[in-house]
């Protein structure tokens, strides 16, 4: 009876053999890299919901922008002053954020406090690629930006479109994401987003958000940009360019020949 109580203790301590342990450590390996994808796809897409999310607060703070200003939009902005200057105290990324309960950008910049995927909030797509973006007082990442087009070429600080007087603002982008510079607008030229499945986030005229792959908002000039839309010029808003209906799914100017001075 010792004999064999002694036998099958032997048997339940007995340890693995190396390959025994390897054998472990690679079906471990094999899991984790089948459950990595999984989790990458996962956690992207809780970095696109968020986005739209962002978005969307965006577009309130448009729309109530709008009913104040007589259904104008505001200043896009000048990139070669700092968010703080007086030049931008009228714009988008000053003038909205209050109609959200937001801190106006200069406001935030003056208190040290510098928005990134390290430290995401309203101003922030965390889909973003650059981790550790440079920014300071006077050099500003913007991950959102307005369109250009929502005033005329020529124009500046000056009001110029409404929102009524759009053609088709389900259709027509006006506020989008930005590819992580320090730029507070864009257009169809610049506009080269594809952190979310290959394509962007938008907010349309008529208020609603939207997904868009690059190859329906883009332009010419744009790299990668596929015809028919990479021949089109993003200035060009005649027939022939950004309300050629027949191949234009989404406009970025208000109104045929909106862009002509």
């Amino acid at each position: 009876m010792q004999r064999l109580t002694g036998r099958w203790l032997r048997r339940k301590i007995r340890a693995f053999t190396l390959i025994e342990l390897l054998v472990v450590i690679a079906i471990i390996g094999i899991l984790a890299a089948m459950l990595l994808p999984a989790l990458n796809k996962a956690r992207e897409k809780g970095y696109a919901a968020k986005c739209i999310s962002n978005m969307h607060q965006w577009s309130l703070a448009l729309n109530m922008y709008n009913d104040d200003w007589s259904d104008y939009y505001p200043y896009d902005g000048d990139e070669a002053s700092p968010v703080m200057a007086v030049a931008n105290s009228n714009a988008w990324f000053n003038v909205l954020p209050p109609y959200i309960n937001q801190r106006a950008l200069a406001d935030q910049y003056n208190a040290g406090i510098f928005s990134t995927v390290r430290n995401p909030n309203i101003w922030v797509c965390q889909s973003g690629t650059n981790k550790n973006p440079s920014v300071s007082k006077t050099q500003t990442i913007f991950y959102y930006s307005i369109s250009t087009c929502m005033h005329a070429e020529t124009a500046t600080a000056s009001h110029t479109y409404r929102r009524s007087d759009f053609t088709a603002p389900s259709s027509t982008i006006v506020f989008c994401e930005e590819p992580e510079d320090g730029f507070p607008e864009t257009n169809g030229k610049y506009d080269l987003v594809t952190r979310h499945s290959g394509g962007s986030n938008f907010v349309l005229g008529d208020g609603h958000v939207e997904w868009i792959p690059f190859f329906k908002f883009c332009r010419a000039t744009n790299p990668g940009c596929p015809s028919p839309l990479g021949q089109l010029a993003w200035d060009d808003s005649t027939n022939g360019g950004d309300w050629d209906n027949k191949i234009v799914p989404y406009h970025w100017w208000p109104f045929l020949n909106a862009s002509t001075p």
